[in-house]
């Protein structure tokens, strides 16, 4: 049986310029109308999930939204993993993705509701919104499905369990000899960020080991400056054995930095990140990090979307599997 994609290939338009003429939307011209009706008539496509969307004027355009992309964000093909999986789900439900991008000034300027409406949007996925973010504070009264990529107020978060994830990492340490260990976080306004120190606290407690002040560091998810930072924590806290970065970006600064320091990893001081950037695994010595299933998240988002859209109750958070690898750095 044809989907609306067949007829969006055949027709040579958007799965939306279809959906837009189904609907008989003044912004399709009439010929383009005609023509679409054709191949759907020639190829029978009939009534199944989407079309009934379609004729009930439930967009099937699902967008995804980042913010505040920096250019160090293409390091570890994050973004792409995450696209790659959203555009897969999209591609099994007749959805057609639509990428977006803002900032802090773009959402002084237009509200994220109007955002959707405007960009016609029958579900969106977030990822990247900080805590000071506009659109942070407007979730709550968004009135079309929303799922957050590591976005704790989304109505719905896919996310790795963090606590679990860092747990594991701090064990490693320990189990390694390493009791005095350092942090070198992100964002103080990223969700994500707080999350992960918090459960770097708790791990570390849980095994009886001190947190003394100046133990974390911040870095923004910048190579260069977890780099710089990492000068700085270990003036403060020179009997650290082990830094754990909340990103595998920031944790190639830290050995850098160590590096230039005369300190031998993993016998002075250990490093471990988290992600499971590519890279990780050709440096020297070779990153110990928790690798995360961007492509899943992704995926995982839209499928989320999907049941929202029908009415079903999700849950909160969604967790995707994570793996904690062991390599030279720990």
């Amino acid at each position: 049986m044809a989907s609306i994609r067949d007829v969006a290939k055949k027709a040579g338009v958007s799965i939306t310029t279809v959906s837009r003429a189904l609907n008989n939307y003044d912004d399709v011209s009439q010929e383009t109308k005609r023509r679409i009706l054709e191949i759907s008539r020639e190829m029978h496509y009939s009534p199944n999930a989407s079309a009934r969307n379609l004729a009930s004027k439930q967009s099937r355009i699902i967008g995804f939204l980042f913010s505040d992309v920096k250019e160090t964000d293409m390091n570890g093909n994050i973004i792409f993993r995450l696209l790659k999986g959203a555009q897969s789900a999209c591609d099994e439900q007749d959805y057609e993705l639509e990428i977006l991008f803002t900032n802090m000034e773009k959402q002084k300027k237009k509200t994220l509701e109007d955002l959707c409406r405007e960009r016609n949007l029958g579900g969106i996925v977030l990822y990247g919104l900080k805590s000071t973010d506009t659109y942070n504070r407007e979730l709550a009264a968004l009135t079309i499905p929303c799922v957050g990529i590591d976005v704790e107020k989304a109505p719905v978060t896919v996310c790795t369990n963090n606590d679990q994830a860092v747990e594991e990492i701090i064990r490693l340490f320990a189990q390694k000899g390493k009791s005095r260990i350092g942090m070198i976080n992100g964002s103080m306004d990223a969700d994500i960020s707080r999350v992960r120190e918090m459960a770097y606290i708790r791990a570390m407690r849980a095994l009886g080991f001190d947190v003394p002040l100046k133990s974390v560091r911040y870095a923004d998810y910048f190579e260069q400056k977890a780099y710089e930072e990492t000068f700085k924590l270990m003036n403060d806290r020179p009997e650290l054995e082990g830094i754990f970065a909340a990103s595998d970006q920031m944790a190639l600064g830290v050995i850098r930095a160590l590096k230039e320091m005369g300190k031998k990893i993993p016998e002075d001081v250990a490093v471990a990140g988290i992600d499971g950037i590519q890279i990780g695994e050709y440096i020297t010595p070779s990153l110990t990090t928790v690798v995360q299933q961007f492509k899943e998240m992704g995926r995982r988002a839209v499928f989320l979307l999907e049941r929202m859209q029908k009415g079903e109750t999700v849950n909160y958070i969604e967790y995707v599997d994570h793996v904690l690898v062991e390599r030279q750095s720990v």
